[in-house]
Order: C-alpha cells, then structure tokens, then sequence
C-alpha cells in the first residue's frame, strides 16, 4: 500500500513538471531569453513519459528510505529535477528563481528529516551543498563556458541532498553525472547528430546523476 501512494505521488508530481516545464519555456520563447531551440517537451508522448518516470523515481526512492518523511523530501528533488531538466533541454536555461525556491524548501526538510531518520546528516548537506558548488564553479572556469552558471547553482542545490547521504556520494554523483553526460555526446558524434562544438544541456545530467548516487 505504501509503495502505491508514493507511486501515485510520483504520478502527480509527473504531470506537475512537465505541465509547468512547458508554460515557463513557452514564457521564455516570448521573450526571447532561450539559448537552445529543442522543442521536446512540444512532443505529446512527453507527458506520458514524464509522469511513468516520475512515478517510478518515487517508488525507488520509497524502496531506498524507511521513513515517510525522507521519502517525501527527496520526492521534492525528483519534482524540482524533472521540472529544471526540461526546462533546461528546450531552451538551455536552469532559472536561478526555481533552484532557490527549491533550495529553501529543501533546506528544512532534510534538516526535520534528519531528526527522524538517523541515516542522514545535516552538516554533510551544508558541507555537500557548499562542495558541489565549489567544484563545479572550478571546472566552470575551467571550461571556459562550456560549463554554464546555471549548473554551478543547480550543483549547490543537489550537494545538499548528496551530502545528506555521504560524503561519498557526492564524488559518485559527481562522476556518474560526467559519464552518463559523456556517453551522450559520444553517441551523438558517432551518429552525427552533433558536431564536437555542440553544446548540450548538462542540467539533466547533473540531475541524473545525483538521482544514480542516491539510489543506489
């Protein structure tokens, strides 16, 4: 029964995303703030899709954590990620105002979370938090743009929940979000669906592997 309802919120929070992704880049096209012309979310099986995927999400992450509360935490993760990646996909854009506003709610959850479930550590998401965003800012530089800010302030916001978790963490979501990201684009060069000057939206690869670190 427990499995269900996180399942069916995972559903819920599915269509949430995927509903607001669409109104905020159809506001960005308006604009004309979008870096990127990808029109995936445009696709009708997207929504489907999304919501199957968020669904499982949930159910995974009410295998990987006994209490109710933590479950529901990192289904804020799951929601916010989904949301920002689409986003993030169609027009190259992580907005600052969605990872704050995840930030602050995030921040006391995991901390109540904390409380009641002893398998998380509240100094390990400041300090998880702080060290994603220092990484990433590094290799940012580094980059020489190819690493955008959007993602440095998207890394603070997943540090957070990695380092909850462990120390550990943070380096595996560090390196399976960088290798699943590289094997992306070497099979977009080896079909020749993009050229080694492409750029591609690395949000949803930061998310996914955050989600790998988490789950596994």
């Amino acid at each position: 029964m427990r499995d269900m309802v996180f399942t069916l919120i995972g559903a819920a929070s599915g269509y949430k995303a995927i509903t607001r992704a669409r109104s905020d880049i159809s506001r960005f096209r308006i604009a004309g703030e979008t870096f990127g012309e990808s029109h995936f979310t445009d696709t009708a099986v997207i929504t489907p899709i999304v919501i199957a995927v968020n669904a499982t999400l949930y159910f995974l992450l009410a295998q990987q954590f006994e209490h109710d509360l933590t479950v529901l935490t990192y289904g804020v993760l799951v929601g916010a990620g989904m949301w920002l990646s689409l986003i993030d996909i169609d027009t190259h854009l992580l907005p600052r105002r969605i990872v704050y506003r995840t930030i602050a709610v995030a921040m006391p959850l995991l901390v109540l979370s904390a409380f009641f479930d002893n398998t998380g550590s509240i100094a390990g998401m400041f300090i998880g938090g702080l060290a994603m965003w220092c990484m990433l800012r590094v290799l940012e530089v580094l980059s020489r743009g190819d690493l955008g800010g959007g993602d440095v302030g998207l890394g603070g916001l997943l540090g957070l929940y990695l380092g909850w978790v462990s120390y550990e963490a943070i380096l595996v979501g560090l390196f399976a979000s960088f290798l699943v990201g590289g094997f992306f684009a070497l099979a977009l060069l080896v079909t020749r669906k993009a050229k080694r000057n492409t750029h591609f939206a690395f949000g949803p690869f930061l998310i996914v592997g955050t989600l790998i670190a988490v789950l596994r």
